[in-house]
């Protein structure tokens, strides 16, 4: 949150978030507070709306069809996979568009 806030200083910022329990946490709301960062929470099973949703998709349709030497190979695996994914905000655009249409884009 202060890497957002400090690339974002002077604007508005809405954080969308689902419901995991950190999001929650008293600790994670007082930061937020003291940086000027809103949650906006969506509402439980809705994976339409949450914008992470078609990036698990995209990586679990890249490690299925893997076969694995060990747990170590699954990890390297798994994390240059998602990496090289998260890079793509390709998978976010059309949700940002979709649900955020009015919303200035955080830099």
């Amino acid at each position: 949150m202060e890497t957002i806030r400090e690339q974002n200083p002077p604007d508005r910022i809405l954080f969308v978030a689902d419901n995991y329990g950190s999001h929650h946490a008293k600790l994670t709301q007082q930061r937020a507070d003291e940086l000027g960062i809103e949650f906006v929470f969506i509402p439980p099973h809705s994976p339409t709306l949450n914008a992470i949703e078609p990036l698990w998709k995209s990586l679990k349709r890249e490690i299925s069809p893997e076969i694995y030497e060990d747990k170590d190979h699954f990890r390297q695996f798994l994390t240059e996979t998602f990496l090289r994914l998260s890079h793509r905000l390709s998978f976010a655009v059309d949700w940002i568009d979709t649900f955020l249409p009015d919303v200035q884009k955080l830099r």
